[in-house]
Order: C-alpha cells, then sequence, then structure tokens
C-alpha cells in the first residue's frame, strides 16, 4: 500500500509519566496513524520507547470506544444528543444537590486526566459549582502520603523531590520497579539506562523490595524486605546516621528544626532490633548506609510500594528526613526538586490552612487527605443511612477494579438515583451509569503534560498537537467538564470560560508583581496566542513561569508560540537546580522534621512494631502469606486491556510465589491457587518464581473482566483475569487516609 499524504509530526507519549519524545507518521487523507517510533532527536528518550507507546493510537482505532453519548433505557444503551445530555445531568444534579445537600453528590477521578490539560483545569469549576466534601479519585490509592510528607516538611502539597539520575553516584529505590512504570515521580525515559550509566561511572543501584523485580534485575544489589516494613527500615537507618555522627543537613541546616527529637523518635530502632521484623540482616542495612554516607550524590528514592501500606506517610516522612538529615536533599547528584516552565511551584505566601482532617466521611468519621476521602469507602458513603449519595460523577475512571472493595462499590452504584461517567469506554463501572459522555482521545486534540513537568528528572516543556480533527460531534473532555459546570452554576458556557479566563489573567498579573515587572490585563489580552481556551491558559502560565518571556520583557524567554516552532515535541530547560530556602512555604521556611503530622503518628508506629516483634519471635499458621501487587509494562492500570497487542501471550494475571512457599502450600507450577482472605477469596493461576520473598505472594493490579455488562470483548474473551482489590479491605494508613493494598494478610490454598 503506499501513501502519497504522509506527514510527519512529533508529540510526547501521553500513556504514563516518562513522556518520551515520538516521531508519528500520518496519512490524514485517511485519518490513519502509519507509524510511531521514538525521536532519535528528543533530548530527553534519545528514541527510546516501550510497548506503551503505540496504545494511544490503539485506543484511537478500538471499534468499541465510544463515540456518542449513550444513555441507559430497557433496551439497552440509547445514543443521544449532547444537549439532552447535558440538560439532563445539569438538571438532575441541581436538583438533588438543592433538595438533599451539596454532599448528595460525589465525584471519583481516574488517573488519565493527567495527561488531558484541559480537563484539569475546568474540574476545579465544576468541584466549585458543585462544592461536595464527598470526592474521591486514585490518589487515596496511590500518593496521598507523599504529599502530606512534602507539604509537612516544604509547605508544597505537590512538590515533590525527584532523584537527579543524571548525576547520582548511588541510587536507592525502594517500593517503586520504575523500569516497568517507565518512571512515577521521576520523569526520566529509560530508566534502565540511567541506570547502567549510573553504573558506567562507577557509581552503584540498590533496589529495596519484597520482589526481585526487573528493576532489581537491572541493579547492583537487591535488598529484601517483608511487606509494609518500611518505616521500621528507614528509622533504623535514620538511627545508623546519628549514632555514626554522620547527620549534616549541608546548606539547608539553617532551616532545619527538630533533629534532636528526631533522634530520639529512632532511637529505640537499630538494624539488629528491626531485623526480625523487616527481615532485613543488620549487617546489610549498616552497609547500605555506610555506602549513603559515603557518596557524596546519593539519592534515597521511594514510590507508591512505601505509599500503600499501614504506615506509608511514617515511610516517606523518615525517607525525606534521611535525605534532609544526611545533607542530600536539594543538592545535585541527590534528591532536587524540578522547576516547572508553567510555575505554581516557586516562592509563595505560607499557607496555615491544613490540607488534611477539614471534614470526615460520614460513616466512620475518617478525615479527608488533600481534599480527598479514601476511595476504599465510597460503597459505604453512597449507602450512607440518611446521608446517601444520590448522584456519583466519575471521570476517566474505573473504581470497580481498581480500589480496594470494588465488588462492594459496583454494587453500591445501584442505589444511586442517577449515575454519570466521562468515558470512551463501557466497562466494570460506567456500565453501570445511566449516561456516558465520551470524549476525543489523544490524536484528536493539543496537549502539554503540565503536571508531570514538575516531577521530571530534568527541566523541560512540551507540547503535542492534534493530529487530526475529531469525529462530528465528538467533544474534548475539558469541554464536556466545562460545560456540566456552566449549566450547573447557571451560566452560559462562553460566560463560565471567561471566568476560567479572568482568573488565569488575574494570576499572571500577580505573578508578575511578585516577580517585580509590569504587567496588566490589557497587555495580556492582546498579546496571548492559541488556538483554544486551553491553549490561552497555558501561554498565560507559561510566558509568566520561571523561563517565560514575561510578555515582552524577557524577550528570549518562552511562550507557547515559540513551544509549537521548536523542532522536537520537548525542549530542554536544563539540569535541576538547588531550589531551598527559596520555596519553602513552611511558617517562618523552617523545615519541622516533627512537625504534628509525623509526631502524632509515633505512638501508633511504637505499638505495632512491638506486635509483629512479638509475631516474629512465634510460628506463622502454615498457608498466611502476605500479598502485594505488581504492574507489567504492557499494563496501565486497567487501561489498556482491551487492545489485543497489550493482551496477547501467556496468562500474566498469574499469582507469583517463591518455590520454598510453593512447595510448603503444596502449589505447583501452572496450576492454581485459591487465595482467601478476611473478605473474598479468588483462584488464580500459579506461577513459581524465586523473584518472590519468603512469605510474600504477588497478584497484578487492574484485572478482573469478569462483570456482564461491559462492552470491552477482548478484555473479557483474552485476559479477563481476577481483581485482587476485592482480596483487599478497607483498611487505611490511618495518618494519611491512604488505602493498605500492599501486605495484605492472606491463605493460600491448592485449588
Amino acid at each position: 500500500m503506499t501513501h502519497n499524504n504522509i506527514e510527519t509530526l512529533r508529540r510526547t507519549c501521553p500513556t504514563c509519566e516518562a513522556c518520551c519524545g515520538l516521531v508519528v507518521q500520518v496519512d490524514r487523507e485517511q485519518q490513519k496513524i502509519i507509524s510511531i517510533k521514538g525521536d532519535v532527536e528528543d533530548h530527553r528518550s534519545q528514541g527510546y520507547v516501550c510497548a506503551k507507546s503505540q496504545a494511544f493510537n490503539y485506543i484511537y482505532e478500538d471499534g468499541e470506544r465510544l463515540r456518542h453519548p449513550v444513555k441507559k433505557t430497557g433496551d439497552g444503551w440509547q445514543a443521544i444528543s449532547w444537549d439532552e445530555a447535558f440538560d439532563t445531568i445539569a438538571g438532575e444534579f441541581t436538583r438533588i444537590r438543592q433538595q438533599h445537600g451539596k454532599d448528595a453528590i460525589a465525584f471519583y477521578v481516574g488517573n488519565p486526566l493527567g495527561h488531558d490539560f484541559a480537563a484539569g483545569v475546568y474540574l476545579q469549576s465544576l468541584m466549585s459549582v458543585a462544592g461536595t466534601e464527598r470526592f474521591f479519585s486514585a490518589g487515596t490509592v496511590d500518593q496521598h502520603p507523599q504529599q502530606l510528607v512534602c507539604w509537612g516538611l516544604i509547605g508544597h502539597e505537590w512538590l515533590f523531590p525527584v532523584p537527579d539520575l543524571d548525576r547520582t553516584d548511588l541510587f536507592i529505590c525502594m517500593g517503586a520497579n520504575p523500569v516497568v512504570s517507565q518512571g512515577s515521580i521521576i520523569g526520566k525515559p529509560d530508566i534502565k539506562a540511567a541506570m547502567n550509566a549510573i553504573q558506567a561511572r562507577g557509581g552503584q543501584c540498590v533496589v529495596i523490595d519484597p520482589r526481585y523485580t526487573e528493576t532489581a534485575a537491572v541493579a547492583d544489589q537487591h535488598i529484601a524486605i517483608r511487606p509494609g516494613t518500611d518505616a521500621w527500615f528507614l528509622m533504623a537507618f535514620a538511627n545508623v546516621l546519628f549514632s555514626k555522627g554522620a547527620v549534616d543537613p549541608g546548606h539547608l541546616a539553617p532551616h532545619v528544626d527538630g533533629i534532636d527529637a528526631l533522634r530520639e523518635a529512632v532511637s529505640a530502632y537499630t538494624p539488629e532490633s528491626t531485623e526480625a521484623v523487616t527481615g532485613v540482616p543488620a549487617a546489610t542495612l549498616r552497609q547500605l548506609v555506610d555506602s549513603y554516607c559515603a557518596t557524596d550524590k546519593a539519592a534515597l528514592y521511594g514510590r507508591i510500594g512505601l505509599c500503600t501500606q499501614e504506615f506509608g506517610m511514617s515511610a516517606h516522612w523518615m525517607l525525606m528526613a534521611i535525605n534532609i538529615l544526611a545533607g542530600k536533599l536539594d543538592r545535585e547528584g541527590g534528591m532536587m526538586f524540578a522547576t516547572a516552565p508553567v510555575g505554581g511551584s516557586g516562592p509563595g505566601a505560607e499557607s496555615s490552612e491544613k490540607p488534611y482532617g477539614r471534614w470526615h466521611s460520614r460513616v466512620r468519621g475518617v478525615p479527608e487527605t488533600c481534599g480527598e476521602l479514601p476511595a476504599s469507602l465510597m460503597a459505604e458513603e453512597i449507602t450512607a443511612p440518611g446521608e446517601e449519595v444520590r448522584a456519583l460523577l466519575t471521570i476517566c475512571g474505573n473504581p470497580v477494579l481498581s480500589v480496594p472493595r470494588g465488588d462492594k462499590i459496583r454494587e453500591a452504584l445501584g442505589s444511586l438515583e442517577l449515575m454519570v461517567s466521562l468515558d470512551i469506554y463501557i466497562n466494570e463501572t460506567t456500565s453501570q451509569a445511566d449516561i456516558i459522555l465520551p470524549s476525543t482521545v489523544h490524536p484528536e486534540h493539543s496537549n502539554v503534560d503540565v503536571t508531570f513537568q514538575n516531577f521530571t528528572a530534568r527541566n523541560y516543556a512540551s507540547y503535542s498537537p492534534r493530529i487530526f480533527e475529531p469525529e462530528a460531534g465528538l467533544k474534548d473532555l475539558g469541554e464536556i467538564i466545562l460545560e456540566i459546570s456552566a449549566r450547573m452554576a447557571g451560566l452560559g458556557r462562553d460566560e463560565m470560560e471567561g471566568f476560567v479566563y479572568q482568573g488565569m489573567v488575574d494570576m499572571g498579573c500577580r505573578r508578575a508583581e511578585q516577580d517585580g515587572y509590569a504587567l496588566d490585563a490589557e497587555t495580556i489580552n492582546a498579546a496571548v496566542t492559541g488556538d483554544s481556551a486551553p491553549e490561552r491558559y497555558l501561554d498565560i502560565m507559561l510566558r509568566t513561569g520561571p523561563y517565560g518571556d514575561r510578555f515582552g520583557a524577557n524577550p528570549d524567554g518562552l511562550s507557547l508560540e515559540k513551544l509549537k516552532r521548536h523542532p522536537q515535541a520537548s525542549m530542554d530547560l536544563g539540569p535541576l537546580q538547588s531550589r531551598l530556602p527559596d520555596v519553602l512555604r513552611t511558617p517562618g521556611k523552617r523545615i519541622d522534621l516533627m512537625h504534628e503530622l509525623f509526631d502524632n503518628d509515633l505512638p501508633r508506629l511504637h505499638a505495632r512494631f512491638d506486635e509483629l516483634t512479638q509475631q516474629a519471635a512465634g510460628t506463622a499458621p502454615d498457608n498466611a502469606m502476605q500479598l502485594i501487587g505488581r504492574r507489567h509494562v504492557r499494563d496501565m492500570n486497567s487501561w489498556l486491556h482491551n487492545l489485543k497487542p497489550y493482551v496477547r501471550g501467556k496468562d500474566r494475571c498469574t499469582m507469583l510465589v517463591n518455590s520454598a512457599d510453593a512447595r510448603r502450600l503444596g502449589l505447583t507450577d501452572g496450576g492454581a491457587a485459591r487465595v482467601v482472605s478476611a473478605v473474598g477469596e479468588a483462584r488464580v493461576p500459579v506461577e513459581v518464581s524465586d523473584q518472590m520473598m519468603n512469605g510474600v505472594v504477588s497478584i497484578p493490579h487492574g484485572f478482573g473482566h469478569v462483570y456482564p455488562g461491559s462492552q470491552q470483548s477482548t478484555a473479557e474473551d483474552l485476559l479477563p483475569g481476577v481483581s485482587c482489590n476485592d482480596l483487599i479491605d478497607e483498611s487505611l494508613d490511618v495518618a494519611s487516609s491512604t488505602c493498605v493494598v500492599n501486605g495484605v494478610p492472606v491463605s493460600v490454598y491448592p485449588a
């Protein structure tokens, strides 16, 4: 087949945080993407891509993707007009709010929103209009402990430190598998190559994980640790720092409080006293601390595996505290902070409002964190006697598979008066909706990955152009959210958009005043560019951001037009720079190592350690194991399982188990196991693998495509799997209201 109308475009991959550079060949006449390859000239990815780079095209072409609004009827799904959909949704949401109060409406938001700048902006408007306290998202099964620690120590909930991989000589990776995830709060394409580069310059990589992961296979050392015990391992790590006299916060020393109190808090935890609980030999931990102290450029990094456990916040507190104590936070080769081109993470006013405990769940009284309630409590909140949720809006999320007790959530959805889903598929969650509104997908709209430029290992700005005009009648996700919020507010769409735009203009003027240059609304209005309202917002943010042209005051600076003209999808903005103490927003610009967030959790931490120490001295039941999750490079939560290229091959929804445990439990490779927890059980294929630590089994996240009514035939037929989340109860890290999904007690038997 010949193609005479081939055009070559450059964009970034919209599937994960790495945001690799792509060269995309398209036939606009046929509305086809001909090829997607890595861009060898992209300064970040240098031609690297993983299997997920093709996903946005497979989704674009998927015949089961929704392309028009539908409503549920007695005869099945029926196509409806946008006006009917919007009128019904806004009318019913408004009625329910007026009759039953704002909290009779609930939202659930999934991870794909992170790759859609416009949707993220307009969601803020919708949340403001709705005003509900019943807001749920993937964040409470994800990273809230990290967000709280960042707020408690530096005053920024969204300014995460990332490992400076390009310059470090020791990379210690805990509770993460970035070779498979392609980085999480790292923003570094091809982590394997980055680790190899560390080794080539004489450095070392260490992975601490209950499983010998794909990342561990690249590392110089793998340290197996029992699930859920990272906080005590890190407290013992800090204890050794104190005992060695190796505490020196460096340039942050004048700003750090609580060092002596932290010394006391960790005094009972030594490598010897924690060994029986963590499973890490004392000598191994001491050697690791010696290496960390002896290496000038060292980065201690942890991610989701640390977050989603019983003491997730304490684990991240200790991780960040160690980087501070050793003088490796905000230092070249250590853990550093990116400078996002859209701004927002620079110096700012201190805030007295705490991002936790401002309201509570109705049934258990669990405090919110970061504006959200734990997603695992959705079912009980929906059905709360006398305070029921009557209307639910889900946005790009599938909590029935991705949240603990998803089975209960699906059951609870049947009690709603109205459920609306903004999604491109009829899946295990959206199949329960009354109305589904599909949006364009990435080839059909432009985007800037604003979120992930905050977490990158090297500063950059990117722009991804629209490849194809969308099919007639399709709307961008941001447009849909804007329209719902406008109608709920009793405004026209243009009027609501005008309010959002004016807010951006006001923000730009405030930034100019803070940075000491003149800028007014008239200048912005006359000079702003962009092919859509979201692009105009981006132009304002970029031009008043840290690299911006300041609307002429800095002519060599960045603007959206300059970014669009760049020959690659991303523009290099240089290595990470020291940003502290300038960007601290804590009271008095102090780093309080014993903030109340952390100090208040110590009694619980101490008591649990005593329990585990006693248990370690006893004998566990023969069939007792601990359950952890895992990911595969062709998985992205539950998103990609309706795409045949990503589910072909052997079944990967298996239970990994160590060979010694398999013999003890009577399991055989290729056989089946019955996994029983406090709330459910599942029959799972067995894969015997000495990747696993003794006493630990692993089932991947995002499967369980077994419910009737879903219209994802590839997922259901080729790789349905089981949902590990149906084995997980509503337990929380109470300090952060985060779901505990790692280290879950289970019993395992031959099936």
